[in-house]
């Protein structure tokens, strides 16, 4: 068999040689034996590279093809589920949240006054932070003194990895005055460092500012300090720690704060332990009681009266709002249940906190309309509160309902606090962030 000109035609090699091929090593596609001159060997090498050549285009078509196609399926047939985008929306509009609030005050520590010659290093009022850098949005000081004269408070948020400033704010006395110091970052930190502490020093004036002081109680590590040792023992700086999502920054403009209206606080769980019941009821069973967690149990048993429970709040300067959870916790009911959050000015009773008398807040009954399920009730209030509140919550049955496996536990308490009724001032911005 001859080829276009008349030489011989490459031939597949025998089996030895194949063997040979491969127990050698050789690789790729199984090589051709040609029995010619070079003009065959020329030919073969061209025929050889030319259907390579082509194969290669195939499978590259072949690629693209397959690509389009994966994009396409990205596009119209892989999404996000719908829960899950609620979900992420529902973070990105999430309001701050109190990370960490000390004890009240029992005390207060002077703010060292900074050296200003000689090169030395100003004498610093440290004061470390439970929280890291990431999700972090500011936090609150107490001022006991704001300070007199034409002086300076002095912050610095430091990371202790690095001895880097993370945040430096500067507030004059005149704008300090007694009660909370709002400090802000534009935005919730997106940094990943886990060692944060204040550095707080003062310049200029004639009486530097006095902080006020909470115990430390088992938090022994975050005992404030200063040079001269003149803080007291075993207390901390009176503070609050907000957190919020990383890098979301919430509204901004003239008259604005950096933290929006309305920042959220869980009430503590020994604040909710402290739930009594208001309505003396007979039942077999338990209808009351404070279970673990922040929950507390409170069963319908009639249509009316409703079982009731009161919760005393110590005053949140500011509160604009209050809620909470309702669950049926036993799967086998097959009855709806009707619940209510009421508050009102402590010393009313839960006959008063049902028929409207002395109520500064309240939610419509709501309906628990299958088990296991979170309900929510707010009470929204008119105006700012700044005073103790009795929170009133209720469960009772619908008309004609049965007590067939009832059992309701309200949970998830928190408060809603109105930023600037709060602290009475606008939030302090940082002359400086680490970028």
């Amino acid at each position: 068999m001859s080829g276009p000109s008349g030489a011989p035609k490459a031939r597949w090699p025998r089996p030895a040689l194949a063997e040979w091929w491969s127990r050698t090593g050789g690789s790729g596609a199984e090589p051709i034996f040609v029995n010619g001159d070079a003009a065959m060997l020329r030919t073969a090498l061209i025929e050889r590279s030319l259907a390579e050549v082509s194969r290669l285009t195939r499978l590259n078509q072949m690629l693209i093809e397959d690509l389009a196609a994966l994009r396409e399926s990205w596009t119209q047939a892989i999404r996000l589920p719908p829960e899950l985008e609620e979900l992420l929306a529902n973070l990105r509009a999430a309001p701050p949240r109190l990370v960490f609030e000390t004890p009240a005050a029992d005390g207060d520590v002077l703010v060292p006054a900074a050296v200003p010659a000689g090169g030395a290093a100003s004498p610093l009022l440290r004061q470390r932070l439970p929280m890291g850098a990431r999700g972090f949005l500011g936090i609150d000081l107490r001022a006991a003194a704001p300070g007199n004269g034409d002086g300076f408070l002095e912050v610095a948020l430091v990371i202790l990895e690095t001895e880097a400033e993370m945040a430096r704010w500067r507030a004059p006395y005149r704008d300090l005055g007694s009660g909370w110091l709002p400090l802000r970052l534009p935005a919730a930190s997106a940094l990943t460092w886990r060692g944060l502490e204040l550095r707080i020093h003062a310049s200029g004036g004639t009486a530097a500012p006095r902080l006020a002081c909470a115990p430390v109680g088992l938090l022994g590590e975050y005992a404030c300090s200063t040079p001269a040792g003149d803080a007291p023992s075993g207390a901390m700086l009176e503070f609050k720690l907000w957190g919020g999502v990383p890098d979301l920054k919430p509204p901004a403009g003239p008259g604005l704060a950096a933290l929006p209206a309305n920042p959220v606080i869980a009430i503590p769980e020994q604040v909710v332990a402290t739930a009594r019941s208001t309505r003396e009821l007979s039942w077999a069973y338990p209808y009351f009681g404070y279970l673990d967690r922040g929950r507390v149990l409170l069963r319908p048993l009639k249509t009316s009266p409703a079982s009731a429970a009161c919760i005393t709040l110590p005053a949140k300067p500011g509160l604009t709002a209050l809620s909470c959870e309702a669950t049926i916790d036993d799967g086998l009911c097959k009855t709806r249940m009707l619940t209510r959050l009421v508050a009102t000015r402590p010393g009313h009773s839960a006959d008063d906190a049902e028929q409207g008398v002395g109520v500064l807040a309240s939610s419509e009954w709501v309906e628990l309309t299958e088990p296991l399920k979170p309900f929510s009730l707010t009470a929204r209030l008119p105006q700012p509160e700044s005073g103790p509140v009795d929170l009133h919550f209720l469960s009772r049955l619908p008309e004609g309902g049965k007590l067939d496996h009832g059992r309701v536990v309200f949970g998830r308490f928190e408060a809603e606090l109105d930023e600037q009724a709060a602290w009475k001032r606008a939030s302090i911005m940082p002359e400086a962030t680490l970028t």
